[in-house]
């Protein structure tokens, strides 16, 4: 398929502007929320939630295994087929609902026996398993409807910011603060029922044969599920154990990773809307070069500029974003920015290309070799730098993921992307981060400021890429204009 048929694929399209509208809303919430929550609950009560929230994530883990990656990749093969369709929903989410159930039954007792600080808090952060036992976005993804998905996440979120306005007032109100984060997502979850009747039909499916069915392929990919969890949840729960001042050490960690994650989430977007596409051309026995090709370039023009443009702002966003004693997460923020680009490359190498083709082994192996990298890196760093000895070890586990999936694809797929390009982007991207620093040293940290480097800072890497007529953003143009004429 041509590059050009590829970005002119009306759902293809439609899904990315609903999975866009949504990551926008979800950037916008912290913008909200943020500031009012660190000034109101402090470093030390955000550290807290910050530590049990990837405690109780440990237990969903278990719980859900593979089952998102799976569900969107088996849904994605069958959902040209109702009767078909229905039997694998109702067996995947059988076999979701029986794990979660399970394990938080273990949660809760666990929790229960012995003395803990902050036991309250561990026991509202058992939400997060309900609304996960609900948690059938997989089903949506699967069949390319992003727009029920969408919906529903913007409205929690716009819930959410209300609710924490209106009952969060000091550092006393952590629990209601947990409360209220947790029942908007179990809330999030059950409305998501309300459409499946529109594509599935009811239809009866034993406990022992949804296990059958979808167990073990399942457990293929909890191998990587648990090594990604590795570097993504392990890193905040062992800053909370190995730093000295752990609370204020997991609240400064979890901003900065936050913040760089919310802009990570306009390209991986990208593979949440090419994932179930790409199992279903490919079980069809066509070829996916094309998709790939297209998603890879779309990565890099995106990946790039907010990398740089991430940590240029950082220095002028965060002493008026956050409260003073947050002052050292914007070092954080840049020095956590490259895996924009690596998790962006990472994305299409495996979420849009080894799990739908089938090649578990290789995606396992890149990311249980990214899982050693970042604890091993955890361990050293922690208890030398804290949260910054944590920024540095996701940095060198993201980039030994990369580089591994690279080594397996690189005589299996071919990317038509120069040498010439790859540099015009960085250099770009160079030039665009020195010009945004400089705006923000002369005006000062402020809101206008940001808002003149954003734009300033998109003016300059669009333009110049314009004056090189640079071939894909060229083309990007052009279909802009041709979708917009229409």
């Amino acid at each position: 398929m041509e590059t050009e048929e590829i970005i002119l694929d009306r759902k293809l399209i439609k899904n990315y502007i609903y999975n866009i509208l949504y990551q926008v809303v979800t950037v916008l919430a912290p913008l909200i929320t943020i500031p009012y929550i660190t000034r109101v609950l402090g470093d030390t009560m955000l550290g807290v939630n910050a530590f049990t929230a990837s405690f109780v994530q440990w237990f969903v883990i278990f719980g859900i295994m593979g089952i998102n990656n799976y569900g969107i990749k088996t849904i994605g093969t069958v959902r040209d087929d109702r009767k078909k369709l229905s039997e694998t929903f109702f067996g995947i989410f059988l076999m979701q609902m029986t794990n979660l159930a399970v394990v938080l039954i273990i949660y809760l007792l666990y929790i229960s026996l012995g003395s803990r600080p902050y036991k309250l808090i561990y026991f509202i952060q058992g939400l997060t398993i309900v609304s996960t036992m609900f948690d059938i976005s997989w089903f949506y993804l699967g069949i390319e409807d992003f727009k029920i998905n969408s919906i529903r996440n913007i409205l929690i979120k716009i819930i959410g910011i209300l609710l924490i306005y209106l009952f969060v007032k000091s550092t006393d109100d952590l629990p209601v603060f947990v409360l209220i984060n947790g029942s908007v997502a179990v809330f999030g979850q059950l409305i998501m029922f309300l459409q499946l009747p529109r594509y599935i039909d009811r239809v009866k499916v034993s406990l022992k044969q949804a296990y059958q069915d979808h167990f073990k392929d399942n457990l293929v990919l909890f191998i990587p599920q648990i090594a990604t969890s590795v570097y993504n949840i392990l890193d905040q729960t062992l800053v909370g154990m190995l730093a000295i001042d752990w609370e204020e050490q997991s609240a400064y960690y979890q901003q900065a990773i936050r913040f760089v994650r919310m802009f990570l989430y306009f390209i991986t977007s990208i593979g949440s809307v090419l994932m179930p596409r790409i199992a279903n051309v490919y079980s069809k026995g066509e070829d996916v070069s094309g998709y790939l090709n297209t998603t890879m370039r779309l990565a890099l023009y995106l990946a790039i500029p907010i990398m740089f443009g991430t940590a240029s702002v950082a220095p002028s966003l965060i002493p008026w974003f956050l409260d003073s004693s947050f002052s050292i997460v914007s070092t954080l923020i840049m020095v956590a920015c490259p895996i924009i680009l690596l998790v962006s490359l990472s994305n299409v190498y495996g979420i849009q290309y080894l799990l739908p083709t089938g090649r578990m082994k290789e995606y396992s192996t890149s990311v249980v070799i990214g899982a050693l990298v970042n604890l091993f890196s955890n361990i050293l760093l922690i208890p030398r730098m804290g949260a910054l000895g944590a920024c540095i070890a996701i940095v060198l586990a993201e980039s030994s993921v990369t580089l591994t999936q690279m080594i397996f694809i690189r005589n299996k797929l071919q990317f038509d992307i120069s040498a010439r390009t790859v540099i015009l982007y960085f250099a770009d991207g160079i030039c665009m981060a020195g010009i945004v620093m400089l705006i923000g040293r002369w005006m000062g940290p402020r809101l206008l400021t940001n808002l003149v480097q954003v734009g300033c800072g998109a003016l300059f890497y669009l333009g110049l890429l314009t004056v090189f007529k640079e071939e894909f953003h060229m083309n990007m143009i052009q279909k802009a204009v041709e979708i917009l004429k229409k």
